[in-house]
């Protein structure tokens, strides 16, 4: 553009010098238009105004009329510089004004960029040949790529086909990146627990059978015994029955408390919640159980630092407390003690059952809260315990989305710590928190 601007200030000094603007042979200004068009290989052409080419350094279009926009334009004072695409040419024109300003000719030159043109055609196609084999080389990393990030997973549907066949001891083991590495631990970590509740199944079906079985096989063989004896007296046959009925009893708990487990399980299960006086609760249920506390002089305190209100199933809540005081007296020395406090803060309440009893070996502590686990067995079929009480309250407690929590030392007693919501939130709500 510079160039081409040289080229009209040139030629519009030799057209004006002298004050013989007008005077100019056609000859001469072709020769100066040709000389200055071929030092910055441009095309000029001079038109006057009648719209006539007095010159072109191409010869082509001299003598010719030429009303293109851009010369009109240029006699109404507007000079112009643009590019035309189709002809890959710069066009640029300016008037050529006399001594008295006003415009007699106006130069038209042309530059060609065709060069530009090729260069920048080159580039597009060089730029698509780039393109193109980018495009090759991230298509076969990709490629690669996702067969190495496949692979693994492929393994893990493998392994868990074999799971689904019933190999549920079959562990993952991948090697890859930190995501497949985590995604294996996770899947094992499940598998584990699957494997821990097909266990606790196995071992819960086995305990029932054998809990249910018991006392029906007491019954058979005290039957059998009475049924193998002529003229029995009426004091072994009263004392007979008199076992009989208390392993029909001792039945009875077990099944009434077998149903309570399987409705508290059930995620269906309704709870019954109100608006609770805790307080009122806790000494409803120290009332129940003082005359067994009365049987071995167990002494009952109840300690409430403050009224607390909160919204709980009234019965449920009832039957976890009673258990936990109920296991205090039982499992207690004679003239011990079983102090049950009460606490709350703005978000929950808490319930602690402390005695003095014989305490819970440090190894059973982990698995008090399982079905039908004893500590002593002996000792807890003595006092007509089920094994489910425990595991009834804990069922009991999380319904509520509280926790239950123990602390135990052998010889000198135990702590159960209930810590319940003052205000209940449903499963469903609670989990969408």
């Amino acid at each position: 553009m510079r160039n081409v601007s040289a080229q009209f200030s040139l030629l519009n000094n030799y057209l004006t010098q002298d004050n013989r603007l007008g005077e100019k042979d056609s000859e001469e200004v072709d020769l100066i238009v040709d000389d200055i068009a071929g030092i910055f290989m441009s095309r000029i052409q001079v038109i006057d105004q009648d719209f006539k080419i007095i010159s072109d350094t191409y010869q082509i279009n001299k003598g010719k009329i030429c009303i293109s926009k851009y010369v009109v334009d240029c006699f109404l004072g507007q000079s112009s510089s643009f590019v035309d695409e189709d002809n890959k040419c710069i066009i640029m024109t300016q008037p050529i004004r006399n001594e008295e300003g006003e415009i007699v000719f106006v130069m038209a030159a042309f530059s060609s960029i065709s060069d530009i043109f090729s260069a920048m055609e080159s580039i597009r196609l060089i730029g698509a040949s780039v393109i193109v084999m980018l495009l090759a080389v991230v298509l076969f990393f990709a490629i690669l790529l996702s067969y190495t990030i496949a692979k693994p997973f492929k393994n893990i549907n493998a392994a868990i086909a074999r799971i689904d066949r019933g190999h549920l001891t079959d562990e993952i083991h991948m090697k890859g990146s930190s995501e497949v590495n985590v995604i294996s631990a996770s899947f094992n970590k499940m598998l584990d627990r699957i494997n821990e509740l097909e266990n606790s199944r196995q071992l819960f079906v086995s305990n029932v059978s054998h809990e249910l079985k018991t006392p029906m096989t007491s019954m058979k063989v005290l039957a059998d015994s009475l049924l193998s004896q002529e003229d029995v007296p009426n004091e072994m046959y009263r004392e007979f029955m008199q076992d009989m009925s208390n392993e029909i009893n001792r039945e009875n708990v077990i099944i009434s408390d077998l149903l309570t487990l399987v409705k508290l399980d059930n995620p269906d299960m309704s709870m019954n919640i109100s608006q609770v006086n805790i307080n009122g609760l806790v000494e409803s249920v120290l009332r129940l159980v003082k005359p067994l506390a009365e049987q071995k002089n167990i002494e009952l305190v109840l300690e409430s630092f403050r009224p607390i209100i909160a919204e709980v199933d009234e019965v449920k809540l009832s039957m976890a407390i009673s258990n936990l005081v109920e296991n205090g007296i039982k499992y207690n020395k004679q003239d011990g003690y079983v102090h049950v406090s009460l606490n709350a803060d703005r978000t929950y309440f808490y319930v602690k059952v402390k005695d003095n009893g014989k305490g819970i070996p440090a190894d059973s502590i982990p698995r008090i809260f399982d079905r039908f686990y004893r500590v002593d067995k002996a000792r807890d079929r003595a006092t007509g315990g089920s094994g489910l009480g425990l595991s009834i309250t804990k069922s009991i407690v999380l319904a509520h989305n509280g926790e239950i929590k123990v602390y135990s030392e052998e010889g000198r007693g135990t702590i159960f710590n209930m810590q319940i919501p003052l205000t209940h939130i449903s499963t469903g709500e609670y989990k969408e928190q």
